[in-house]
Protein backbone atom coordinates (compact mmCIF):
# COMPACT_ATOMS: atom_id res chain seq x y z
CA UNK A 1 0.00 0.00 0.00
CA UNK A 2 1.05 3.55 -0.59
CA UNK A 3 0.28 5.25 2.72
CA UNK A 4 0.73 9.01 3.16
CA UNK A 5 3.88 9.74 5.18
CA UNK A 6 2.31 12.67 7.03
CA UNK A 7 -1.24 13.78 7.70
CA UNK A 8 -2.88 16.89 9.13
CA UNK A 9 0.18 19.07 9.53
CA UNK A 10 -0.47 22.76 10.25
CA UNK A 11 -3.71 22.08 12.13
CA UNK A 12 -3.82 23.83 15.48
CA UNK A 13 -5.77 22.05 18.20
CA UNK A 14 -5.61 21.32 21.92
CA UNK A 15 -6.80 18.07 23.43
CA UNK A 16 -7.67 20.04 26.56
CA UNK A 17 -10.89 21.25 24.88
CA UNK A 18 -13.13 18.51 26.33
CA UNK A 19 -15.04 15.81 24.49
CA UNK A 20 -17.77 16.40 21.92
CA UNK A 21 -21.12 14.68 21.46
CA UNK A 22 -21.01 15.02 17.68
CA UNK A 23 -18.59 15.58 14.84
CA UNK A 24 -20.52 18.72 13.87
CA UNK A 25 -19.98 20.29 17.32
CA UNK A 26 -16.33 19.29 17.28
CA UNK A 27 -15.70 20.81 13.84
CA UNK A 28 -17.38 24.06 14.87
CA UNK A 29 -15.07 24.32 17.90
CA UNK A 30 -12.03 23.28 15.85
CA UNK A 31 -12.66 26.07 13.32
CA UNK A 32 -13.17 28.61 16.10
CA UNK A 33 -10.00 27.51 17.93
CA UNK A 34 -7.94 27.51 14.74
CA UNK A 35 -9.10 31.02 13.82
CA UNK A 36 -8.22 32.31 17.30
CA UNK A 37 -4.71 30.85 17.08
CA UNK A 38 -3.88 31.38 13.41
CA UNK A 39 -5.94 34.47 12.68
CA UNK A 40 -7.49 32.89 9.58
CA UNK A 41 -9.64 29.95 8.45
CA UNK A 42 -8.38 26.36 8.38
CA UNK A 43 -6.56 25.88 5.05
CA UNK A 44 -7.98 22.39 4.62
CA UNK A 45 -11.29 21.04 3.36
CA UNK A 46 -12.47 19.08 6.39
CA UNK A 47 -14.97 17.13 4.24
CA UNK A 48 -12.31 15.86 1.84
CA UNK A 49 -11.05 12.27 2.13
CA UNK A 50 -7.40 12.55 3.13
CA UNK A 51 -6.82 8.91 4.05
CA UNK A 52 -8.34 6.49 1.51
CA UNK A 53 -8.49 3.44 3.76
CA UNK A 54 -11.29 2.53 6.22
CA UNK A 55 -9.09 1.90 9.26
CA UNK A 56 -5.85 3.01 10.87
CA UNK A 57 -4.03 2.63 14.15
CA UNK A 58 -2.92 5.66 16.11
CA UNK A 59 -0.03 5.26 18.55
CA UNK A 60 0.67 8.00 21.05
CA UNK A 61 2.86 8.65 24.06
CA UNK A 62 1.51 9.20 27.55
CA UNK A 63 3.51 9.49 30.73
CA UNK A 64 2.75 6.80 33.30
CA UNK A 65 3.31 8.46 36.66
CA UNK A 66 3.02 5.17 38.59
CA UNK A 67 5.90 3.60 36.65
CA UNK A 68 7.68 6.91 36.01
CA UNK A 69 8.03 5.95 32.36
CA UNK A 70 6.35 6.53 29.01
CA UNK A 71 3.58 4.29 27.70
CA UNK A 72 2.84 4.02 23.97
CA UNK A 73 -0.78 2.88 23.69
CA UNK A 74 -2.37 2.11 20.32
CA UNK A 75 -5.95 2.73 19.24
CA UNK A 76 -7.70 1.29 16.19
CA UNK A 77 -9.92 3.83 14.41
CA UNK A 78 -12.51 2.90 11.80
CA UNK A 79 -14.03 5.27 9.30
CA UNK A 80 -17.79 5.54 8.93
CA UNK A 81 -17.29 5.27 5.16
CA UNK A 82 -15.54 2.52 3.21
CA UNK A 83 -13.89 5.22 1.06
CA UNK A 84 -11.78 6.31 4.03
CA UNK A 85 -11.41 9.17 6.49
CA UNK A 86 -12.18 12.79 5.81
CA UNK A 87 -9.96 15.26 7.64
CA UNK A 88 -12.86 16.21 9.90
CA UNK A 89 -13.80 12.64 10.79
CA UNK A 90 -10.20 11.67 11.52
CA UNK A 91 -9.58 14.68 13.77
CA UNK A 92 -12.87 14.11 15.58
CA UNK A 93 -12.15 10.43 16.23
CA UNK A 94 -8.60 11.12 17.38
CA UNK A 95 -9.81 13.83 19.73
CA UNK A 96 -12.69 11.89 21.28
CA UNK A 97 -10.70 8.64 21.54
CA UNK A 98 -7.26 9.83 22.61
CA UNK A 99 -7.74 13.44 23.67
CA UNK A 100 -9.09 12.59 27.11
CA UNK A 101 -5.81 10.80 27.87
CA UNK A 102 -3.72 13.82 26.88
CA UNK A 103 -5.94 16.68 28.06
CA UNK A 104 -3.99 17.31 31.26
CA UNK A 105 -0.55 16.46 29.88
CA UNK A 106 2.11 18.99 28.86
CA UNK A 107 2.02 17.51 25.36
CA UNK A 108 -1.70 18.22 24.82
CA UNK A 109 -1.35 20.03 21.47
CA UNK A 110 -2.01 18.24 18.19
CA UNK A 111 0.85 18.50 15.66
CA UNK A 112 -0.14 15.93 13.03
CA UNK A 113 0.37 12.27 12.22
CA UNK A 114 3.50 10.51 10.97
CA UNK A 115 3.43 7.10 9.28
CA UNK A 116 5.10 4.41 11.34
CA UNK A 117 4.56 0.98 9.83
CA UNK A 118 2.11 -1.37 8.17
CA UNK A 119 3.77 -4.44 9.72
CA UNK A 120 2.40 -4.33 13.28
CA UNK A 121 1.59 -7.93 14.29
CA UNK A 122 -1.33 -6.76 16.45
CA UNK A 123 -2.96 -5.00 13.47
CA UNK A 124 -2.21 -6.87 10.22
CA UNK A 125 -2.85 -4.97 6.99
CA UNK A 126 -3.42 -1.73 8.89
CA UNK A 127 -1.16 1.30 8.89
CA UNK A 128 0.11 2.62 12.21
CA UNK A 129 0.55 6.37 12.56
CA UNK A 130 2.30 8.17 15.39
CA UNK A 131 0.35 11.03 16.94
CA UNK A 132 2.69 14.00 17.08
CA UNK A 133 2.00 16.27 20.03
CA UNK A 134 3.67 19.29 21.48
CA UNK A 135 3.73 21.59 24.47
Amino acid sequence: MNYPQELLRDIYWSFANGTFSSQKKFLKELKKYYKEIAGNEIPLDLDKVIYPYPKMVIQYMKYNYADEDWDEPQVLLRSEEEKGFTAGELLYKIHNTIGKHLATEDNCYFEGLTFGTDQDPDYPDTAVYFLDTGT
